[in-house]
């Protein structure tokens, strides 16, 4: 081994003490934050909708999606714990890919046999039309602009995604590589983008899946999308798909 590589060895290990132990202190400064605590509650809902619905009425291979659109969201409230602000926002453009394309495959076996196949992709636009058009989400567009909201979220998180606008960017005019950081303004920002895409996700299926919501059924499903969805969002459901959403 030459002195060259020895000393890229060397700095290579000194590297991951550092990134590790400043990881460490992120996440130590940033516990409690009530951003954070709020983030997690919010995702209950997304695990109540994973256990409640997705299970029990997707196919497996279109439940995969949804699964994956939780575990998305979960990554990127891991992410935030220790400031990985852009990687905390791409998981999210991720988690509304994954959600659409849960609803998608649900409807279409065929295609997602050749999707698992290798020989077939649909485009975010596409996956859009699709529910769009969908006769039980369609309709309540105008009322309740679910789609809307997703379509708005995707646009600013694929910003983040490739680094098109300045706020995203980890690094500073000088070039400082910066992995992380426990700044409170992109703390805020990132909790802007969760709150809107999880709510966003949360009442695209509510909408999709009134009929099993109303009355007195999904009782502690419909409690916990409460921590979800905002107080406008639950009238407006309540008034045009007839589901209560009750604080818990």
């Amino acid at each position: 081994m030459t002195l060259l590589q020895s000393e890229i060895d060397a700095n290579g290990v000194q590297f991951a003490k550092n990134w590790a132990d400043e990881m460490s202190s992120n996440m130590a400064a940033l516990a409690g934050n009530s951003h954070l605590v709020d983030s997690y509650q919010r995702l209950t809902a997304i695990q109540a909708l994973k256990a409640g619905i997705v299970a029990k009425k997707y196919s497996p291979g279109s439940a995969e999606f949804f699964y994956e659109a939780h575990n998305d969201t979960l990554t990127s409230h891991v992410s935030a714990s220790f400031g990985a602000w852009r990687l905390s926002l791409q998981a999210l453009r991720s988690a509304i890919e994954n959600s659409l394309a849960a609803i998608y495959y649900k409807d279409h076996p065929i295609e997602l046999e050749q999707w698992t196949n290798g020989d077939f992709r649909i485009s975010f636009s596409d996956l859009f039309k699709y529910a769009l058009f969908h006769p039980r989400i369609g309709p309540h567009e105008n009322h309740l602009k679910t789609l809307a909201d997703l379509k708005s979220e995707y646009a600013t998180l694929s910003k983040a995604v490739h680094s098109s606008a300045k706020m995203f960017r980890m690094t500073d005019s000088a070039g400082l590589v910066l992995l992380w950081s426990t700044d409170n303004a992109r703390l805020s920002m990132w909790s802007t983008r969760h709150r809107k895409t999880v709510q966003a996700i949360s009442q695209l299926m509510v909408t999709l899946h009134a009929e099993d919501l109303k009355g007195t059924a999904a009782a502690s499903l419909r409690s916990v999308l409460y921590f979800s969805i905002g107080s406008s969002k639950r009238a407006a459901i309540k008034k045009h798909l007839s589901v209560t959403i009750p604080a818990p």
